[in-house]
């Protein structure tokens, strides 16, 4: 017997769009990290000594690379939602497999 299943092509659509939201918040705290550095003299001889303003900067670059990375990552989910929600309606008479296809035949 073949597993029976259904999308719901208007929640996908939904969830793309709220993900779509949370994507320009991540997008706003990565230009604020970006904005974030401090100058090697910003901290004075005791910054200059300590080191702290290289470490400080390599923490914020650390934390951007890992912000932009959740944001390419929200991008990717976004498509998939939209295409498969695009797509579910003229596979609703195929196979699961025809689904898959498509989604593996995404662009990345």
């Amino acid at each position: 017997m073949a597993d029976k299943y259904s999308v719901q092509r208007q929640s996908l659509r939904e969830v793309a769009t709220y993900l779509s939201s949370a994507n320009k918040n991540w997008i706003d705290i990565a230009n604020t990290l970006a904005n974030a550095k401090i100058g090697p003299d910003d901290l004075g001889i005791i910054g200059k000594k300590t080191n702290v303003v290289s470490k400080y900067n390599t923490g914020v670059d650390h934390a951007w690379q890992q912000i932009d990375e959740g944001v390419a990552n929200l991008d990717l989910m976004i498509y998939a939602l939209n295409l498969v929600a695009a797509n579910y309606g003229h596979a609703e008479h195929k196979s699961i497999d025809t689904l898959r296809d498509i989604l593996r035949d995404m662009p990345k």
